[in-house]
């Protein structure tokens, strides 16, 4: 009898020790848990200091807890600088890019000042500062974008018919003789946020616009362009469960030394340009699910590549 007393002391005792080690470690074990699927640093493990805890358990608890403590700090420390960092940025930008609309439109302004100004002084002034206003209002609307959450109204979208309305707008009334829409008959609707999709390829369209019209004088012969295909192709395929856009133009291309900062917010190698077209682009594609990439030579031109997922089905 004694003996079946001692061994039943001795197994209670024993799930007693086993408890005190097993129960801290099961509860930083859940909070590491929680962390990793959540991202939540001020998650903390309860540490208790009762006689029976263990030390280790106890020990392992406080560290966990200053650890995710240094973590969330040094986050915090680092999203800090990046903001610092961002608004250096931002103001390098702001500055330059303000700067030259406001002394035009002030230019425009002292020039309607004069004593004899004609009714053609006039048309070209207020040209002028309707144009630089309009520039004004491009660049805060782009810094606006770019700093706001992103909001995606879902729909069934036909890629199609967004591709050919962002021509229409990215030419801006203009005949756009100079793009070729290479555009996949049996891509089916799919749920997508047509409108945010619009402005991306707006944005791609312009850009690829400009880089042409930068070399235009490169391939005009007496006064007459000459090409042997348009200078921008917009094209839509479907691969397996995804659509595939590109728009490739046969600008002068990127420098190797530019390629890899296109997505950089505020980098631009234009005379004029926030450089926050192609980041909020990138915002917009990887919120629709989608990825974006660009490749570019020198001299020979640019594609810019995007691949969304071909969703079917309602938006609910």
């Amino acid at each position: 009898m004694g003996l079946v007393l001692t061994l039943l002391l001795a197994t209670v005792l024993s799930y007693a020790v086993a408890r005190t080690m097993t129960r801290p470690l099961a509860a930083v074990t859940d909070a590491m848990r929680d962390v990793a699927a959540t991202g939540d640093l001020t998650r903390k493990v309860t540490v208790q200091s009762r006689a029976w805890d263990d030390e280790d358990a106890r020990l392992l608890g406080s560290t966990f807890n200053t650890l995710t403590e240094s973590i969330a700090r040094f986050q915090r420390e680092a999203a800090q600088r990046e903001r610092l960092s961002s608004l250096g940025r931002l103001s390098t930008v702001i500055a330059h890019e303000v700067r030259n609309p406001l002394m035009i439109i002030r230019a425009s302004l002292s020039s309607l000042r004069g004593e004899r100004v004609s009714a053609r002084d006039v048309r070209e002034a207020v040209a002028d500062i309707d144009e630089e206003t309009q520039r004004i209002n491009r660049i805060v609307t782009e810094v606006l974008d770019f700093a706001k959450p992103i909001r995606f109204d879902f729909a069934e979208t036909s890629v199609n018919d967004v591709c050919r309305a962002s021509v229409t707008a990215a030419w801006a009334g203009e005949a756009p003789d100079d793009v070729r829409l290479d555009l996949a008959p049996d891509i089916p609707p799919f749920v997508t946020a047509a409108e945010r999709l619009r402005t991306v390829l707006v944005n791609l369209l312009a850009n690829a616009r400009q880089a042409v019209q930068a070399v235009a004088a490169d391939r005009t012969r007496g006064g007459v362009t000459v090409l042997d295909e348009p200078a921008v192709i917009l094209r839509t395929e479907q691969h397996d469960s995804r659509v595939v856009i590109s728009v490739a133009d046969r600008g002068a291309g990127i420098s190797p030394e530019d390629l890899p900062h296109v997505f950089d917010p505020y980098y631009t190698t234009r005379r004029s340009g926030t450089g926050l077209g192609l980041p909020i682009a990138k915002n917009i594609v990887e919120g629709l699910g989608g990825t974006i990439a660009v490749t570019s030579r020198q001299t020979e031109g640019t594609t810019v590549r995007i691949e969304l997922p071909a969703r079917a089905g309602t938006t609910a």
